[in-house]
């Protein structure tokens, strides 16, 4: 991996930054605070995320938004990586990001851009937000104060640690993973083994099942037996109820028809005594009619002439009369009115000629009342005749219906008389029928106790035949049941016998693991460890004498690259050096972690380095001997970050930072 560029957007004191990287050795100077480490954390911070940083870390105080974009190349390809940074409610955030890939742009949530750098980089790492690269932490860029601590840690901290770096841990995690696997299988073994305790029990439930069913297959022909002989009983006792069956229905039906026929006889004596009855009555009833029929006989009504018209003609006169009597009447009150000799209407006095027209219409009155008096008597007289004619044509009509209605009732008579004697001979009849079939209910009712008797003898042969049969099924139930335990213990002893086989295996396996597999692991691991120890003491051991400024010094690692120093061939504790030579130190262990990472990891083949203030304590002659260590290290591209100046020797490419206003620049000098 090479870095071709790093632009920063408001990354803590950054507003907006810069810096496009060359090969060769790269220098950051300036004073302390000025802003060197961030170019430093936002490389990081660029390539996989937070990290253990936090994001109001990085976000510039007061801004909303930032981001950092780092373009670098891998194996020929040209990439570009921009990450976001958030504030929202006083808290930031890391944002969606993307990446450039030869020219092409991707989206990615903050997991998926890991996950791709990653991918990209060929790191075989945790591509958690939060999880740390070691690979790039112990290859790439260590601070100084992390790689003096890591020189102090526990042998066995350190190295784990330095097995994440070398690549190796794989071993360690895989006898860890052993172990527990160790572990898994004999808890498993002992699981088996308990499910394997009752084998010796499943079997003799099986010989005792087999006992079973060889008794009940020997009782099977003489249970056979008895179904048959119960089937051949209940046949016989269904043949002799079916035909008692048939015989007591025949005697029933004729004994059903004797109360039909004591209903018929009563039914006819009714209808005999209610045509009797009738006769009596219309006996009577002739008899009333044939009085009344005499009796108008012998009043011998005249046939007279009927006076309708002359009394209705009498009736149209007397109004006429009526009508011509008010007119003369209302003349003569006219006239009358007129005797006082004035005219009661306009008051002028009558003439004397007007007295005889009064006594005119006063005779012309009497005349007219004197007519209606005769019209009113000859009204009254053909009323009467009218009256006397309706009261003897009234007369002839009763004759004539008393004589019809004494017919009707002599036909009746001769219909009921005739009927009543239809009546007395059915009544016989039926009297003879009752009488021949009375015997039939006394043969009905010994038929049907026979019958129920045979009924009786049917539901005991069948309920011995059900027994027969339920002992059958029982016996057949009994018999699938103990099939079927016998089958689910072949099951169970089958499944015990795979248990026996996957038992051996899991000991096999277990007997594997224990050895040879686990001891090969570390015995692996020990010549991996071991080849990794002495390349690594190699370079070590000679880049620390060479950055020294005595020769008394020398250091060599153990085999938990734990650094041994000697003075003058006397042991001598890492916390007795001076700041010079823990530099010294610090610096040789990194180059020589950096130098076996990078042989471990494609993507760093070219091996990127980043050193932060890695000469503190040095003197002028140690930093003139670092130039040569550095390119004995074999990094094609290396930034540094240093306050001092006299780095600027050794460098290819100079950047000054400054802090302004709290503002941190860059300029290349």
């Amino acid at each position: 991996m090479r870095l071709e560029f790093l632009e920063l957007d408001n990354i803590r004191t950054y507003g907006y930054a810069r810096v496009d990287f060359a090969q060769g050795v790269t220098l950051f100077e300036g004073d302390v605070g000025s802003g060197k480490s961030t170019l430093l954390y936002a490389i990081e911070f660029a390539l996989f995320g937070l990290g253990d940083l936090k994001a109001g870390h990085l976000l510039r105080h007061g801004a909303t938004e930032g981001n950092v974009k780092l373009g670098f190349e891998v194996d020929g390809r040209k990439i570009v990586v921009c990450r976001r940074l958030e504030r929202k409610k006083d808290a930031a955030r890391q944002a969606p990001g993307w990446i450039e890939e030869d020219g092409v742009r991707t989206d990615y949530s903050p997991e998926e851009l890991k996950a791709r750098v990653l991918s990209i980089l060929q790191f075989r790492e945790n591509p958690a937000v939060r999880a740390t690269s070691w690979i790039f932490r112990y290859a790439v860029f260590t601070p100084q104060e992390q790689m003096k601590e890591i020189l102090t840690l526990k042998s066995e901290e350190r190295l784990q640690t330095l097995r994440k770096a070398f690549g190796v841990e794989e071993y360690k995690t895989a006898q860890e993973n052993a172990g527990v696997l160790q572990q898994r299988l004999r808890e498993k073994s002992r699981e088996i083994r308990g499910q394997l305790s009752n084998v010796e029990e499943l079997q003799q439930q099986k010989a005792a099942v087999e006992k079973q069913l060889a008794e009940l297959e020997s009782q099977k022909p003489a249970l056979a037996q008895r179904v048959q002989d119960a089937q051949m009983q209940v046949q016989a006792a269904e043949k002799d109820v079916q035909s008692r069956r048939a015989e007591s229905l025949a005697l029933e039906r004729e004994a059903a028809e004797v109360p039909l026929l004591q209903k018929r006889v009563e039914e006819w004596q009714r209808q005999a005594a209610r045509l009797q009855s009738d006769g009596a009555n219309l006996d009577g009833k002739a008899r009333q009619w044939a009085a009344e029929l005499k009796t108008l006989q012998g009043q011998n009504p005249a046939a007279l002439d009927d006076p309708q018209k002359e009394w209705e003609a009498a009736q149209e006169t007397l109004r006429r009369r009526q009508t011509e009597l008010g007119a003369c009447e209302h003349a003569a009150r006219e006239h009358a009115a007129l005797r006082s000799g004035t005219c009661p209407t306009c008051g002028q006095k009558i003439s004397d000629g007007l007295n005889g027209k009064i006594q005119d219409a006063e005779n012309a009155l009497k005349q007219a009342q004197m007519a209606v008096q005769m019209a009113r008597q000859a009204e009254m007289a053909l009323r009467n005749q009218l009256t006397a004619y309706n009261q003897q044509k009234l007369a002839l009509q009763k004759i004539q219906q008393l004589s019809e209605m004494f017919q009707q009732a002599e036909t009746q008579r001769q219909d009921v008389k005739a009927r009543e004697a239809e009546a007395l001979q059915s009544l016989q009849q039926a009297r003879d029928e009752f009488e021949r079939k009375k015997h039939h209910l006394q043969a009905a009712s010994d038929a049907k106790a026979n019958l129920q008797q045979t009924e009786n003898t049917l539901r005991q042969n069948q309920a011995a035949l059900q027994a027969t049969l339920s002992a059958q099924a029982a016996s057949e139930a009994k018999e699938s049941h103990l099939k079927q335990n016998r089958q689910d213990l072949e099951a169970a002893l089958e499944r015990k016998k795979q248990l026996d086989v996957k038992l051996k295996d899991l000991e096999s396996k277990n007997a594997w693991l224990a050895d040879p597999f686990i001891p090969a692991l570390s015995l692996i691991e020990e010549h991996v460890l071991q080849r990794i120890n002495d390349e690594f003491n190699r370079m070590f051991s000679r880049w620390f004498v060479q950055l020294l400024e005595s020769q008394d010094l020398s250091a060599e690692v153990d085999a938990s690259f734990t650094p041994q120093i000697r003075q003058q061939g006397f042991e001598q504790d890492f916390t007795a050096l001076s700041g010079g030579e823990k530099s010294a130190l610090a610096l040789a262990y990194r180059l020589a972690l950096n130098t076996l990472v990078r042989q471990t990891t494609p993507s760093l083949k070219h091996n990127l380095l980043i050193l932060d203030e890695p000469t503190d304590g040095f003197s002028k002659e140690q930093l003139g001997r670092m130039r040569q260590v550095l390119q004995e290290a074999g990094a094609q591209q290396i930034l540094l970050v240093s306050h001092e100046r006299e780095l600027e020797a050794l460098c290819d490419q100079v950047f000054q930072v400054e802090k302004h206003g709290g503002e941190s620049r860059i300029k290349e000098l």
